[in-house]
């Protein structure tokens, strides 16, 4: 039997006014308790994903981040990272500068910045978001730049300039009010199937040397996972998320389902819809839903 394995989305998913329902918590415990994996696969950054699981004591496997640009382990630690070509942050905000309703932001392993701000952040929002100002970015290295719009138009033109000016480098995906830009080579799609592929093969033997420790992150780069050159290990894989920057995710797994909320481009890329992720799990475990 292959292992199974559940990739969730948070914010809109599982996650709703900052908290997870007592249900899907519980639901996620049973899954894991039975020997299957968890991962969760959000546009969150490192202290964004200490901030909401932390709290509520949530217990994972992994988690595929930053819309898939780093992947972390059970403890947070980082296994897996690569940066933004330097330049964009400024890029980006030379772009929107001047205009109204947009909120610059920056993330990267050690700290989230406002850098940008003619919305009016509210103040959960400055619980995760330090406000900084453009002198603050010299010689940070960051993974990705979310970008709020309360004016659909601008955000479409910035879409439009960002795959024009960065294609190949950098791209913005779009999540309900909010464009995420990453590295060109991640996505939340990208990140299962490179996690899928870690999992489901055994560590490669350590090493001695100047290599570092397993997943240390050199300085301006990236670190593999790594693998090892055994079988590999069967494994199948559902998720489950509601918006536009879960489609990859969909599409990488064997079995997919959106929220009854979802925009209908994302459905159309899905198995089906749940109400939740206690539901999606009930189903897998043979338990009656509610």
């Amino acid at each position: 039997m292959p292992r199974r394995l559940i990739s969730t989305d948070l914010d809109g998913t599982i996650v709703f006014n900052g908290t997870i329902s007592l249900r899907d918590r519980e639901a996620m415990a049973r899954w894991r308790a039975a020997g299957n994996l968890l991962v969760i696969n959000t546009g969150r950054s490192v202290s964004a994903l200490e901030h909401v699981v932390v709290p509520m004591g949530l217990e994972f496997d992994n988690a595929i981040l930053y819309t898939g640009a780093a992947i972390v382990d059970a403890d947070i630690r980082v296994r897996y990272s690569t940066a933004l070509p330097a330049g964009v942050v400024e890029d980006i905000l030379d772009f929107v500068e001047g205009a109204p309703g947009v909120t610059v932001f920056t993330t990267g392993l050690d700290e989230d910045l406002l850098v940008y701000d003619t919305i009016g952040s509210g103040s959960e929002l400055l619980t995760l978001f330090r406000p900084a100002t453009r002198r603050e970015l010299d010689g940070r290295e960051f993974i990705g730049v979310p970008m709020r719009f309360t004016d659909p138009e601008m955000a479409a033109r910035t879409e439009t300039y960002l795959h024009r000016r960065w294609e190949g480098q950098a791209v913005g995906f779009r999540n309900q009010d909010f464009i995420d830009v990453v590295p060109a080579s991640a996505s939340k799609g990208a990140g299962l199937r490179q996690l899928v592929a870690s999992l489901a093969e055994p560590p490669a033997p350590e090493t001695s040397g100047d290599a570092g420790e397993a997943g240390e992150v050199p300085a301006g780069g990236s670190v593999g996972l790594g693998v090892g050159s055994c079988s590999p290990e069967p494994m199948e894989t559902w998720s489950i998320g509601d918006s536009w920057n879960d489609i990859s995710m969909h599409q990488a797994a064997d079995h997919s389902y959106a929220l009854p909320w979802s925009p209908p481009e994302v459905v159309a890329q899905c198995d089906g819809t749940v109400s939740s992720l206690a539901d999606l799990i009930d189903s897998l475990m043979g338990r009656p839903t509610i």
